[in-house]
This record gives structure tokens, C-alpha cells and sequence, in this order.
């Protein structure tokens, strides 16, 4: 029985790290050992300033861009930048239209006018 036990919480565990590192696939993208490093601070509110939603990605080394969708009733996709490099925030559109792009400083904020179903793209510039 004590064998069976150890088999199966090894094939769970196993499981586990398999979903953790598919979703992880699935928010970033690998890139130059140069990459930013650091948190990013994400809020979306709507035209009122009422907060749709709050989250904070993490650039580790090799990781070049993330993306976050533009949730129903927001207007406004606030940024601070915690990283060590500047980042590029585009916009694009479910087509893959860009919208606009503009740059936040390591260590500043920026504040961009978005439209909900749209996606905003963070982008460490290349080294």
C-alpha cells in the first residue's frame, strides 16, 4: 500500500509542475538572458475611476513580454514599472491590430486609454 502511495503523490506532483509550467507558457515569452527583472503593477478602471482589476506580473531573466487582456468596463490601463529596464505596452485589438504603443521608464508609471476585449502587450526592448 506504502508504495502505491509514493507512486501516485509523485504522478500528482508530476501533474502539477506539467500545469504550472503550461500556464506559465501561456502569459510569457522566453528571450534574451538580458530581460528585465522585476514587478509590474497592473490596474484597469473605468471611465468613472472605479478598479476593474488589480494584478502584478513578474519579468524573470529570459523573459520578454507578457500580455493582459482588457477586462469588460475598463478605460484606463494604468502601469508601474518595478522592473530594471523600460517596457513597451502596445495595444492590439482581438485581430491583432495595434492601437498604440508607448514606453513606461524603470521605476515610473503610465497611464493608457484602452478598450475593453483588446489586449495590452508588456515588451522588454531588445539588448
Amino acid at each position: 500500500m506504502r508504495a502505491r502511495t509514493r507512486s501516485g503523490r509523485r504522478r500528482t506532483a508530476a501533474a502539477a509542475l506539467a500545469l504550472l509550467a503550461g500556464a506559465a507558457g501561456v502569459v510569457a515569452t522566453a528571450g534574451p538572458a538580458a530581460a528585465a527583472t522585476g514587478d509590474v503593477l497592473i490596474v484597469q478602471e473605468g471611465s468613472t475611476g472605479a478598479l476593474v482589476t488589480a494584478q502584478t506580473f513578474v519579468f524573470v531573466p529570459g523573459i520578454t513580454e507578457q500580455g493582459d487582456g482588457v477586462q469588460a468596463g475598463a478605460t484606463q490601463f494604468a502601469v508601474t514599472n518595478l522592473t530594471n529596464q523600460t517596457l513597451t505596452l502596445t495595444e492590439k485589438t482581438p485581430a491583432g491590430v495595434v492601437v498604440h504603443s508607448g514606453t513606461v521608464a524603470s521605476g515610473k508609471s503610465g497611464t493608457f486609454a484602452v478598450t475593453a476585449g483588446d489586449t495590452v502587450d508588456l515588451t522588454v526592448p531588445a539588448s
